[in-house]
């Protein structure tokens, strides 16, 4: 049997709205994110999942606790979960990072998945501490169905190095769920659904 997870992104929050780059700050849900969070948990009441593992930071963190009180399921707290670290840039939003650090944005955004954001990670490197993470859960847990609660960059970031996303695959938006399997048999992955939204009576 193929180990299945669904990631999940977190609620809402004030800096998404005001589109500020989070990172690795702690920003808590807004009003909105927590009413994401409860929807997005009652559609895990039946769910077969035997755990869930969710990043650490406040956003990530409330709505995973959502839906481990609704589903009855343990919650494991881990930082390789976290958005990438946007270093300098941490706070910010796009317009405001092009006028101050124009010249380094560009190079990021050149360089490929090898350059870190200024005092932050890399794409590369939020890819590797992510599938460590995929990695010690399949030993962990063997023909299981995990729940990972994360972040739109981190699961982007992630999908892109399993190479399941192509042009059509937009926008992951807050609270969305994405479905993968890990077949050990061949050593391949499969994306099952992306950016769900049913539980908020909606679905792209």
């Amino acid at each position: 049997m193929p180990e299945r997870f669904t990631l999940i992104r977190h609620g809402r929050t004030t800096w998404n709205v005001d589109g500020r780059w989070q990172g690795h700050a702690n920003v808590g849900l807004n009003d909105e994110g927590l009413r994401q969070a409860e929807q997005l948990a009652a559609a895990f009441a039946d769910t077969d999942a035997t755990a869930i593992y969710s990043s650490d930071l406040s956003r990530a963190r409330q709505t995973a606790e959502a839906i481990a009180y609704r589903a009855n399921l343990p919650l494991l707290l881990d930082q390789r979960l976290r958005e990438i670290d946007m270093g300098d840039w941490q706070g910010m939003n796009g317009s405001e990072v092009e006028l101050w650090d124009g010249a380094r944005l560009a190079a990021v955004r050149a360089g490929g998945i090898d350059v870190p954001r200024p005092g932050g990670e890399s794409q590369r490197q939020v890819a590797e501490r992510a599938i460590a993470l995929l990695n010690d859960v399949l030993q962990a847990r063997p023909d299981e169905h995990v729940l990972l609660v994360s972040h739109g960059g981190t699961i982007r970031i992630l999908l892109n190095h399993l190479q399941l996303l192509d042009e059509t695959h937009g926008h992951i938006d807050n609270t969305s769920r994405s479905a993968i399997r890990y077949h050990a048999s061949d050593t391949r992955w499969q994306l099952d659904s992306y950016n769900v939204l049913d539980h908020l009576g909606q679905d792209p």
